[in-house]
Parts: C-alpha cells; structure tokens; sequence
C-alpha cells in the first residue's frame, strides 16, 4: 500500500502594517523621508514613498533605523561602533533602495536610537522630526507609528500667544 503524502499549506503571516505617513508642515508637497526598519514592512513604505516622490516630483530620504547604547569615550570602541552602524544601514538599505530608486533621486541617512527602543513597535517622534528638519524633509513614511507626534495643525494652535494671566491683573490694577 502506498501513501501519499499532501503538501502542507504554507504558513499564513499576518501582512505589514500600511505605511504610516506624517506630514511635518502644513504643506502636502515635498521632499520624502522613508523610514526603514529592517523589517517585513520596509517594502510597503519603499512603494509608498516612492509614489509620494513621483507625485509631487521631489527626492526621497532613505534613513535606516539602527539601535546603538551611546558614545564612548574609548577611540578603539568608538570606531568598532560607527563600523557596525555603517555596515546595519547598508544591510537595512539595500534591499529597499531599488524600489526608491524608480522614484528620482535619493540620499541616504541614518538615525541612530537608543538601544531601550524597539523599532519595530514605534519610532521617538522627536528624533525622526529632528532628522526630519535636518534633512529638508516634509513628509515621512514610517513603517511604525511614530510615539508622541502632534500633527502641524495642533503644533500651530499651541503657539497661538493666549492672554497672559499677569497681563490681566496689570490691566486691573493700573
């Protein structure tokens, strides 16, 4: 008797995330920052940045998220860190930098966290907004939801000058 043996169904994985997009000023055009994390993810935020860039006929930013503890005082230590962090962006980049590519220009970056961050679970707002300003970028494309982000509209109503209470008792009291 012979038995045949049925192939097993393939493993289902959830599918990524959509890539998140934050627009770090009021304007809908500019350049892209294209976050990337090393992950499964990487490839949805290559697609999206790079129709965002074809839109509206700008360059892409592609920074690659790599966790480090910090500086050190030690030469030696301190060349063994910014080696591996070089070799993390290019290992993180380089299967997404094709994709990018199609959509014009691009520069490449990187934005080191702290090592107590897991970056595939959510980015410092903070940081990438930092990296944002640097690097001459209006929107971003973050596999990951970025902690602590307030959107351009509510940053404005915050700087919005409101009656100060000192102003009101000098007014009172002449």
């Amino acid at each position: 008797m012979t038995t045949t043996q049925t192939p097993r169904p393939a493993a289902v994985f959830p599918a990524p995330a959509e890539a998140h997009v934050y627009h770090f000023s009021l304007h809908t055009s500019g350049h892209v920052l294209a976050l990337f994390t090393g992950s499964r993810a990487d490839h949805a935020v290559a697609t999206r940045a790079a129709e965002l860039a074809a839109r509206t006929g700008h360059r892409v930013t592609a920074a690659a998220i790599v966790r480090s503890t910090g500086f050190s005082i030690n030469a030696l230590l301190h060349h063994a860190r910014s080696r591996r962090i070089q070799a993390e962006t290019r290992a993180i980049l380089a299967p997404v930098l094709p994709l990018v590519a199609r959509a014009g220009p691009i520069r490449t970056t990187t934005l080191v966290v702290s090592a107590r961050i897991n970056p595939y679970r959510a980015l410092p707002a903070d940081r990438v907004v930092h990296l944002a300003e640097h690097t001459g970028t209006e929107i971003a494309v973050s596999p990951v939801p970025l902690t602590g982000h307030t959107s351009p509209i509510t940053q404005g109503l915050r700087r919005i000058p409101g009656p100060h209470p000192r102003d009101r008792t000098m007014a009172t009291h002449p």
